[in-house]
C-alpha cells in the first residue's frame, strides 16, 4: 500500500470508535480529481477503522466519522463494506502490477526478483498492514462475496508470478513445477504476515537473508 502513509507497527488504540482524521478539502469550484481524492481518503479511513475495530465492528457510520463526512455521502462512493474491501485490495494490486512490470523490464530479471525480497519482507512484517490483510482473509472465510473477490485477486497474482518465472527461465525453457513454485513463493510471503503478529521481535535481516537463499535456489532449479 505504498501510496498512503505507513502505520506504526504498534497496535492502534481502540476507544470504541475509529480515530478521527483531519482533512483539508480543496476550495470551490471542485477540482476534477476531487472525487477520486475523496474515494482514496475514504479507503484510508476505512483501513484505520478495520484495523481498530475489525470488519464487523466498524460500521459505515464510524468510517464516515473518521473521514469527516456523513454516512450517506460515503454511499455515493461505495455501496457496502464489501465494496470498500474490494477497493482496498484492488489498489494494492495496482502497486503489485507496477512493481512486477518494473522487474520484467530489468536487464537481469533474476537479480530484480532478488532485489525485491528485502522491501517485500518489510511490507509483510509491517504489523499494521498484516493485521488488515488477515482481517480480510478472516472475512473471506465467512462471506462468499469477499471470498470470491480474494480468490479472483489471488488468481491474477499467480498469473503474473507465473509469467515472471517463465520469463526468467534460461532461453525460455519451460519451468519445472511452475505452479508449485508460485504457490511456495506466495506461501512464504503470506506466512510472514502471521509471523509479524505472533513474533513482534522477528529479525527482518535474518528472514531476508534466508529468503534470498531459498528463492535463488527456487529460481535456479
Amino acid at each position: 500500500m505504498s501510496r498512503r502513509s505507513h502505520e506504526s507497527n504498534a497496535p492502534a488504540p481502540g476507544a470504541g470508535h475509529c480515530a478521527r482524521r483531519t482533512r483539508a478539502w480543496p476550495s470551490a469550484p471542485a477540482e476534477p480529481r476531487l472525487p477520486e481524492m475523496r474515494r482514496q481518503q475514504i479507503l484510508d479511513a476505512a483501513e484505520q477503522c478495520f484495523r481498530e475495530r475489525g470488519f464487523h465492528g466498524a460500521s459505515m457510520a464510524e468510517i464516515a466519522k473518521a473521514f469527516g463526512m456523513s454516512a450517506g455521502h460515503i454511499y455515493n462512493y461505495f455501496d457496502s463494506k464489501e465494496a470498500i474491501i474490494a477497493a482496498i485490495v484492488e489498489r494494492d494490486l495496482v502497486d503489485f502490477f507496477q512493481r512486477s512490470e518494473e522487474m520484467r523490464g530489468a536487464g537481469d530479471l533474476h537479480g530484480a526478483i532478488i532485489d525485491r525480497i528485502e522491501p517485500g519482507v518489510a511490507d509483510k512484517l509491517n504489523r499494521s498492514k498484516s493485521a488488515l490483510q488477515i482481517e480480510v482473509m478472516a472475512e473471506a472465510g465467512r462471506n462468499r462475496r469477499v471470498a470470491a473477490m480474494v480468490q479472483s485477486v489471488d488468481a491474477r497474482v499467480r498469473a503474473v508470478l507465473r509469467g515472471l518465472l517463465q520469463t526468467a527461465s534460461p532461453e525460455g525453457q519451460p519451468v519445472r513445477d511452475l505452479d508449485g513454485k508460485v504457490a511456495v513463493l506466495m506461501a512464504l510471503f503470506d506466512g510472514l504476515m502471521i509471523r509479524a503478529l505472533r513474533d513482534p521481535g522477528i529479525s527482518r535481516p535474518q528472514v531476508t537473508r534466508v529468503l534470498r537463499t531459498l528463492i535463488r535456489s527456487l529460481l535456479q532449479s
